[in-house]
Formats: C-alpha cells, sequence, structure tokens
C-alpha cells in the first residue's frame, strides 16, 4: 500500500504527463481498490485553490458532468489535458475536475480488462494429481493410457490417476509437449487458461508466452482442433469459435481480442505415415531438370504445406539441385533463388512469386 506522499506523487506525475508505465499502471492499480478516494479529491482540490482559480466553488460534479462527452476513455483526454492553458482558468479548472474523474475511469477500465483477461475459473475434477517441473529439465510423464507428456521447467499439469470412460482431461499452466495415445473413443482436452485443445490421438505442444500472455498450440503430427472455452452455469463449458491445425500449422490465440491467429511453424518438418520424420531419403531431394510445378508438389507431399504460385508461367521453370540436407525454407531459398522467384509465408500457406517479368 502506498503511503500518503507516495500517491500524491504518482498523482502529481500523471497530471504532469510525466509518469512511468510501470508507475501508472501501480497507480489505477491502487486506486481501484477505493482505499484512496478521499485523498485522490482532496488532493486535486488543494491544487485548484493553491492556482486561485476562478470559479474554484463549482462543485466537482458538476465540473465532470461539462467534461462528460470528452471522457470517454484516458486516450482522448491525455491529448486535451496537456494542451490547457494557464490563461483560461475556468477551463483549468474544469479540467482539473476532470482529471479525478479521468483517473477513476482509468483505473475502472484497468480493472474490467483485468477481470476480462482472467480465465474463466476450471472446475477441477477429484482427485487429480498435480505435477510441477521445479527442475531445469524437461520432466516426462507418462499417462495411464499409454500418453506422454513432456512438461517444460516452470509448468505444472493437473491431471487424474485414471481417465473417465468417454474423454481424457489434462489441466496445464506452463509450457509442454503431447504425444498422445490414439482412441476415437476417448478424446484428448487440455485445457489452458480460456482456450481447449481437442485431440483424438496425435503430438503436439502447447506453450505460453508470459509477456504478451498469449497462448500457442503448434502440431507435430494428426489434427488437432483448438477454441475458446465459455463456462455456463448449466451446460459446463461450450465451444466458442475455434480453428483445426494441421501438421507444421500452429495458431496463437489473443486473450485481449479473443482471436486465433493461425500460420506456420516455425521449422516445418517433413511428414511421413501421419507423423513427423526429419530423416527422409536424401535421394528424394535431389532434381534434375525438374520443373517447378513437380518440385512444389514434392514439398507439399513432404510436409503437408499447399505451396501455390503467383503466376502459372512459374511452374515452366526448370530446377537443378540437391537440397537434401537443408530445412523447408532454405529449400525454398535454393529453389527460388535458382529460378529467380520469392516467397512469402502467407497463413498456413507458402505464396511463390515471380521476382523477374511475366514475359521473360
Amino acid at each position: 500500500m502506498l503511503t500518503r506522499e507516495e500517491f500524491n506523487t504518482l498523482l502529481d506525475k500523471y497530471v504532469q504527463d510525466t509518469i512511468s508505465p510501470v508507475e501508472r499502471s501501480k497507480l489505477l492499480a491502487e486506486i481501484t481498490t477505493g482505499n484512496y478516494d478521499e485523498l485522490l479529491s482532496q488532493h486535486i482540490w488543494q491544487k485548484l485553490e493553491a492556482d486561485n482559480a476562478e470559479g474554484a466553488n463549482l462543485a466537482p460534479h458538476r465540473s465532470a458532468e461539462m467534461l462528460h462527452k470528452i471522457l470517454s476513455s484516458e486516450k482522448q483526454n491525455s491529448l486535451v489535458i496537456p494542451r490547457i492553458s494557464r490563461k483560461h482558468r475556468f477551463t483549468r479548472l474544469a479540467a482539473m475536475a476532470a482529471i479525478l474523474v479521468i483517473l477513476l475511469v482509468s483505473a475502472y477500465l484497468v480493472k474490467i480488462s483485468l477481470q476480462k483477461d482472467r480465465s474463466p475459473a476450471i472446475v477441477f475434477a477429484d482427485n487429480l494429481n498435480e505435477k510441477a517441473n521445479t527442475s531445469s529439465r524437461p520432466e516426462k510423464i507418462q499417462m495411464e493410457d499409454g500418453s506422454t507428456i513432456i512438461l517444460e521447467p516452470g509448468a505444472v499439469i493437473h491431471y487424474p490417476a485414471h481417465f473417465l470412460a468417454g474423454k481424457r482431461e489434462v489441466y496445464l499452466d506452463g509450457n509442454a509437449f503431447f504425444q498422445v495415445s490414439k482412441n476415437a473413443n476417448r478424446p484428448f482436452f487440455v485445457y489452458n487458461r480460456n482456450i481447449v485443445t481437442h485431440v483424438l490421438g496425435t503430438s503436439f505442444d502447447v506453450r505460453l508466452n508470459k509477456e504478451t500472455q498469449q497462448v500457442e498450440v503448434s502440431v507435430r503430427s494428426g489434427r488437432v482442433e483448438v477454441y475458446e472455452r465459455e463456462p455456463t452455469e448449466k451446460k459446463g463449458i461450450v465451444k466458442n469459435n475455434g480453428v483445426i491445425l494441421l501438421p507444421n500449422q500452429k495458431v496463437t490465440y489473443d486473450e485481449h481480442v479473443r482471436q486465433f491467429f493461425p500460420s506456420l511453424v516455425d521449422v516445418p518438418l517433413p511428414i511421413a505415415n501421419g507423423s513427423t520424420d526429419q530423416n527422409l531419403p536424401a535421394e528424394n531431394m535431389i532434381f534434375e531438370e525438374t520443373p517447378l510445378k513437380t518440385v512444389l508438389a514434392y514439398l507439399e507431399k513432404s510436409y503437408g504445406i499447399e505451396i501455390v504460385v503467383e503466376n502459372d508461367s512459374l511452374y515452366k521453370s526448370l530446377f537443378t539441385g540437391d537440397v537434401s540436407q537443408q530445412d523447408l525454407y532454405t529449400r525454398l531459398d535454393i529453389i527460388c533463388q535458382s529460378v529467380q522467384a520469392t516467397y512469402d509465408v502467407k497463413g498456413t500457406r507458402i505464396l511463390v512469386k515471380w521476382n523477374r517479368p511475366a514475359d521473360q
């Protein structure tokens, strides 16, 4: 809790627009407690009296009412207040009174935002085991159904000693890699913050960016469904939007805007028979005067990623080279350079563009 002097210092910095982001967050957080309402009001009106502002007896609620239309957000008012001139004392009075309202509105918005950011409460099943990785290395956990979980340092997993007959559920806080055993009659659910990852049998990563508070799910093999969980009193947890992910695809969920952003994983791996395999035969990546259409089709099949060209004339280009030992993006760099093309990752697809006039 801040002392009177500390609170007044932060308040002065706020008014003078010299407060740091950390100090601002601290000030607004303290205001939301309601412990400083009297001090906040007293501080502002003391400032008004010290300036001998004309109309200082004007009731605060009246000044606030006059400025209500411009108090829709802190962003708007931050542009108004610094420009107030001392020559217009009544305007200064109104602005000072508005600061009280702005701070209270800002603190309220921060409080509401924090409440929205909190994940909906998950009601854990009874008798769950808890495993926390307090070491500096990943730890492997074996489930009774044959599934394995690689728990990264700092992560915590809750899971039952025995899964239910109709479904398998675990609750994750942190980062983990899952290798789920196939069982179509017992779908596997991973609850992480306010998203659910639903799989039948596959391998995938679930990661949390602590700085942005964004959750990322990436698929190694199989197929997963990722959706928002919407708690209801009658039905428990229900689906609310979401995406289907295939191998080498990932999705980032932004809690602030409640949106999913699908894309490709950072390092796509070749897939074979439904699983990733980094050891494809080297001769499969040796090409001799091969049409680009054939080369790209091979890459599509190898990685399970759709590759499209901006101009069909590119398909007639020929490629000769050995790209056996490279990753996907390096292979594309080499191939595109040889045919005067470039490529961009567009969501979960790759777009190849000609880097020369179409009539050449």
